[in-house]
C-alpha cells in the first residue's frame, strides 16, 4: 500500500459517476415513499394498529413519511471519489494508506439510555396513577379543561414519548470506532449494525480539529423543552399541599413534585453530561460528530488517546528550532509570544455570565412565586435564558487551577489548547495559522442568545409601556417605579452582555478569524481598582476601528427593537385598546 502524492489526492475530490447515479436514486424514490405516506395520511387507510381500542394507524403513516425524507436526504451525500460519511464494504484494513495511529473504542451513549429510562418510569407511574381516561368521571381531576382528559396526557405520556424517542437514539447511535491517521489521511471508521460508514479527510485541508465534551450547541433545547413542565407541575403541586380537600394523600400533589424532581435529574443528565465532539474544519466542510467513546479497560486513556491521533503538541515534545521558556514549547522568532506573556492567566475564570443567570433566575423565580413586578412572559423568559447562562458558564467560564495550556509554534503554523475544569475538557488544534494575538472582542451570540436577550427588551418595554399609561393611582405608580428599577437593572445587564468586550486570543487561519475567550492576570493592586480598570479598559476598546462596527449593528438591531414595540404599543392603545 503505497502513500498517495498531493495530485492523487486532488482526484479523489472529482465526481464519482455512479455516486452521481445514486443521489438522483436516493432522492427520487425518497420523495415516492414520502408521497406514498402522505396519501396514506390524508386518506385514513386503517391498517387495524389499535391499543386499548385507540386506532394508532396515524403512527403508520408518519414513520412512512419520516423513512421516505431520511431516504431522500441521502441526495446530499458528497458525489466524489473521497468517502464522506459514506456506506463502505472496505474492511478497516483496506484503506488508501497504512494508518500510523489508531484509537479503537465502542460508543455507547449511556447518559442518554439513563435519561430514558427515567422518562418512561415516570410515564408508566402517571399511567398507573391517573389512567387514560377522559371526562367527567377522572378519579383525580381532569386536566386544562372541566370535563377534559386525566393528568396523565400532561405529565406522563409526553415524558413516556421523550423517553422512548431518546431509548431509540442510545440505541442507533451505538458503533464501533476505529479511528486512525495515516501520512496523508484521517480515516474514520464506524461500524454500525448491518452496515460500516467511512469518512476520509485529507490532512492537508485540515485548518482546526475541535475535541470536546463541553460542547452544548443545540443540547441547550432540552432546558426549553422541560422547563415548562418543571415549573407548572411544581406551581401546582406545592399549593395543593396546603389545601385540605386535597388530602389527606395529596396525590397530585406528590406525584407532581417528584416527577419535577426527577425531570430535574433527566435535565442536569442531558445538559451537563454530553457525549463527546469532534469537529474538523477545512476550507470548504465542516466534519463534525457525537459519541461516546468507551473503552472497558483503560477508559482513563481515552481522551490522551485521542489527543495524541489529532495532533496535540504534549509539554515534553520537542521540535525543531524551538526554545523553550518558563516551562512552555514556543515557535522561535514568535512576535507575539502569548504563551509566556506575563498577561496571561493560566486557571481561566469569567464570572459575569454566572452572575448574569443567576439575577434571571432569582428575579423570575421571584416573579413566579409572588406574582409581581411583570408577568408570564418575562418570567418565562428570565427563567429559561438564565438557566442557559449558568449552563453556558459552566461549560465554558471556568477551568481547573492551572487548567489552561496553550502552545503556539510559529514555524509550524500550529496553535493548540487544553482547557480542563471538573470532568469537562476542551481541546483545540489549528494549524495554517498566520497571526495569534491578544486583543478584545465581544461575546459571540448565538440562537438562544438572539432569542432570549431579544425577548426580554420586547416584553420588558411592553409591559413596562403598559404599566406606565394605565397607572391612575399612588399605588400603581408605586408599583411601576420598582418595576422600572428593575427593568433599568436588566436593562444594563443585557447592554453590559452585548457590548462589554472580553478579553480573546485571536487566531487567524486562512479561511476564518477564530476567537477563544481567556482571562489575563490581574495586576498587584486591590481588587476593587483590578475592576474599575477592566470596566474602563473594556469600555475604552468599543471604539477601536474593527469594534465599532460590530457594536453599531448590535445597537442598531436593540434600537429597532425598543422603537417597534413603542409604535406598537401607541397604536394599540389609540385605535384598539
Amino acid at each position: 500500500m503505497t502513500i498517495l502524492s498531493e495530485a492523487e489526492i486532488e482526484k479523489l475530490k472529482q465526481t464519482h459517476p455512479k455516486k452521481k447515479i445514486l443521489r438522483w436514486f436516493f432522492l427520487i424514490s425518497g420523495l415516492i415513499i414520502t408521497i406514498l405516506g402522505l396519501f396514506l395520511f390524508i386518506f385514513g387507510v386503517d391498517f387495524g394498529f389499535e391499543v386499548e381500542d385507540v386506532n394508532l394507524s396515524i403512527l403508520v403513516d408518519i414513520m412512512i413519511i419520516i423513512i421516505g425524507l431520511i431516504i431522500a436526504s441521502k441526495y446530499f451525500i458528497a458525489p466524489y471519489y473521497l468517502r464522506e460519511n459514506s456506506i463502505t464494504i472496505k474492511s478497516a484494513r483496506n484503506l488508501r494508506e497504512i494508518p500510523l495511529k489508531e484509537v479503537r473504542f465502542s460508543s455507547y451513549d449511556i447518559s442518554r439510555l439513563f435519561a430514558a429510562l427515567i422518562l418512561i418510569i415516570i410515564g408508566i407511574i402517571s399511567f398507573s396513577t391517573f389512567g387514560m381516561d377522559v371526562g367527567h368521571e377522572v378519579e383525580y381531576g381532569s386536566a386544562v379543561v372541566l370535563g377534559g382528559p386525566s393528568f396523565f396526557y400532561l405529565t406522563g405520556l409526553p415524558m413516556f414519548i421523550i423517553g422512548i424517542c431518546l431509548f431509540l437514539y442510545f440505541v442507533l447511535s451505538i458503533f464501533r470506532g476505529k479511528f486512525s491517521v495515516s501520512e496523508n489521511f484521517y480515516f474514520f471508521y464506524e461500524i454500525r449494525p448491518g452496515f460500516s460508514w467511512l469518512t476520509e479527510i485529507p490532512k492537508k485541508d485540515i485548518e482546526a480539529i475541535r475535541f470536546q465534551n463541553n460542547h452544548l450547541g443545540p443540547k441547550l433545547s432540552w432546558i426549553v423543552l422541560f422547563i415548562p413542565f418543571i415549573v407548572l407541575q411544581l406551581m401546582t403541586g406545592i399549593p395543593l399541599f396546603f389545601v385540605d380537600k386535597a388530602g389527606p394523600e395529596y396525590v397530585l400533589s406528590w406525584s407532581f413534585l417528584i416527577y419535577s424532581l426527577e425531570e430535574i435529574i433527566v435535565l442536569i443528565i442531558l445538559v451537563l453530561f454530553q457525549p463527546h465532539y469532534f469537529e474538523i474544519a477545512t476550507k470548504d466542510m465542516l466534519y463534525e460528530m457525537w459519541f461516546s467513546p468507551i473503552k472497558f479497560r483503560n477508559q482513563k486513556k481515552v481522551k490522551d488517546d485521542f489527543k495524541d491521533l489529532f495532533g496535540y503538541l504534549p509539554r515534553k515534545v520537542k521540535l525543531p528550532n524551538d526554545r523553550k521558556q518558563n516551562g512552555e514549547i514556543t515557535g522561535k522568532n514568535l512576535q507575539n509570544d502569548i504563551v509566556v506573556s506575563s498577561q496571561l492567566n493560566k486557571t481561566h475564570f469569567q464570572l459575569f455570565q454566572l452572575l448574569f443567570g443567576m439575577v434571571l433566575v432569582i428575579m423570575s423565580s421571584i416573579m413566579i412565586t409572588q406574582m409581581i413586578l411583570f408577568g408570564p412572559f418575562v418570567w418565562w423568559i428570565a427563567l429559561t435564558y438564565g438557566i442557559i447562562l449558568i449552563i453556558r458558564a459552566i461549560n465554558h467560564d471556568f477551568s481547573k487551577d492551572n487548567g489552561d495550556e496553550i502552545q503556539y509554534n510559529i514555524d509550524l503554523q500550529k496553535f493548540t489548547l487544553c482547557r480542563e475544569f471538573m470532568f469537562k475538557f476542551q481541546y483545540m488544534m489549528f494549524d495554517k495559522v498566520k497571526s495569534v494575538k491578544i486583543t478584545k472582542w465581544y461575546r459571540k451570540l448565538d440562537f438562544f442568545d438572539f432569542v432570549g436577550l431579544g425577548g426580554l427588551i420586547i416584553f420588558l418595554t411592553i409591559q413596562q409601556f403598559e404599566g406606565w399609561v394605565l397607572a391612575n393611582s399612588l399605588g400603581l405608580i408605586l408599583d411601576n417605579i420598582i418595576s422600572t428599577i428593575v427593568l433599568l437593572i436588566i436593562m444594563i445587564l443585557v447592554f453590559l452582555f452585548i457590548f462589554l468586550p472580553i478579553n480573546v486570543i485571536e487566531l487567524n487561519i486562512p479561511s476564518i478569524t477564530y476567537r477563544i475567550n481567556i482571562t489575563l492576570k490581574k495586576e498587584d493592586r486591590s481588587y476593587l481598582k483590578s475592576f474599575k480598570s477592566n470596566i474602563y479598559e473594556n469600555f475604552k476598546a468599543i471604539f477601536r476601528k474593527e469594534l465599532k462596527r460590530t457594536c453599531y449593528i448590535r445597537l442598531i438591531v436593540i434600537f429597532v427593537l425598543i422603537l417597534g414595540v413603542c409604535i406598537y404599543m401607541v397604536f394599540y392603545f389609540l385605535f384598539i385598546f
